[in-house]
């Protein structure tokens, strides 16, 4: 077993959740996309959108029980094309029925019309002159339902202490789809230990729920034999296969077996512990009440009825920091850095400077809108960015 980095994550509220459980099955966690217009792309509706001059192809993904690049990566096949030509504007879950923009670079729309996969519909198509890029969402609509457990006098009193507002903490999904450990691979690129993140990557097996692999993982770590891990890694783990297989020539070249995996992957290692870190510091600013702008922080304004932090003002939402290079940073993320063993300018990641992280910013609380609780379902909207699992827990753990 790999060492965990320990987080405590506070919450806003104070009353006892209801308990219960979410996602039992995909048609308990809906999920809709709302384009940056306002445009809410709704489950088993059509969407119609005027067509313009241009090479790209958008369309409406409506898809249960598929993750997002399992999904694209299936539709590319279809197409017969690479998924590079694919964009999305943002990522949503696996468990779970929702609706996405995407679009994909010239195919025409009634191919994309065409398309029949399981558990996936097309909900309209139209030509664009741009492609879809990562954050072009102006939120989400939730609708989910909570099985066992009701409580309505305690949601309201929760939703009362919230006040429209709760702790804009990263959800468990930002760690990794299923083994949760990209924030402690990160961890281990930036204090230089590259033969360490490289054994996390391939064995650590704590939540791997695959036997095979998870077999394999274990195997690895025992005797550290790539040749063998090469007949023993099932094929679908294509990144580890590629690691192995760069390792069996080099054993040693930890970076530049790390090298092997896409600039995307590395990279959400690093944003992963970065999310991580601000997890940690907010977590601990709700504990002792400070919630005020610190050192190097600031207020934003709102666009479309949600935080806009590129608007610069004297008072409403807290712009708190993604630490990176660049960042200014106060007593506390000095001392929690320290802590974790790194600086911040190990964020320029000499060894792969292609994946330095300068910083950026987060609010520390995000705006609930249009909030309702009935029959065990709740219902709300969210900014872009912000985890619908992260409030659940407000109204459904214990504190």
């Amino acid at each position: 077993m790999f060492p965990a980095i320990l987080l405590i994550m506070n919450y806003l509220s104070k009353t006892p959740g209801i308990g219960g459980t979410i996602k039992s099955k995909p048609e308990d966690f809906l999920v809709e996309e709302i384009m940056p217009d306002g445009t809410l792309l709704e489950i088993d509706k059509q969407c119609s959108i005027k067509d313009e001059e241009g090479k790209f192809t958008h369309f409406i993904l409506q898809k249960k029980d598929w993750s997002t690049s399992s999904a694209l990566y299936e539709i590319a096949k279809r197409l017969a094309i690479g998924q590079k030509r694919i964009s999305f504007a943002g990522t949503k879950d696996k468990t779970a029925v929702s609706t996405q923009r995407v679009s994909v670079f010239d195919i025409p729309k009634e191919r994309v019309l065409d398309l029949k996969i399981k558990d996936m519909q097309i909900n309209g198509a139209w030509y664009a002159k741009d492609k879809v890029r990562l954050g072009q969402l102006l939120g989400n609509r939730f609708t989910i339902r909570v099985e066992g457990a009701e409580n309505v006098e305690k949601v309201k009193q929760i939703s009362s202490e919230l006040d429209g507002r709760f702790p804009n903490y990263f959800g468990e999904q930002r760690f990794g789809s299923t083994r949760r450990n990209t924030h402690l691979i990160g961890l281990k690129m930036l204090q230089g230990k590259f033969d360490e993140a490289v054994e996390i990557f391939l064995c650590d097996s704590d939540k791997e729920q695959n036997p095979q692999a998870q077999a394999a993982r274990n195997a690895l770590k025992q005797t550290k034999n790539y040749k063998q891990a090469l007949i023993d890694f099932p094929k679908h783990l294509q990144l580890e296969r590629k690691l192995i297989s760069y390792l069996m020539e080099s054993q040693e070249n930890y970076v530049e077996a790390l090298k092997r995996l896409p600039r995307p992957i590395l990279l959400m290692f690093i944003h992963a512990l970065q999310s991580h870190i601000f997890n940690q510091l907010l977590s601990n600013r709700i504990e002792n009440n400070s919630l005020e702008p610190a050192k190097g922080e600031y207020y934003c304004g709102e666009k479309n009825g949600f935080p806009d932090i590129k608007k610069f003002q004297d008072s409403g939402w807290v712009v708190g920091k993604l630490i990176g290079y660049e960042t200014p940073l106060n007593e506390q993320e000095k001392t929690l850095l320290e802590e974790l063993g790194i600086e911040k300018d190990d964020f320029r990641m000499n060894e792969m400077p292609e994946i330095a992280s300068k910083g950026t910013y987060r609010t520390l609380l995000a705006p609930i809108k249009d909030f309702n609780f009935n029959s065990n379902t709740f219902r709300f909207t969210l900014p872009a960015g912000s985890y619908a699992t992260v409030l659940m827990g407000e109204f459904l753990d214990e504190k």
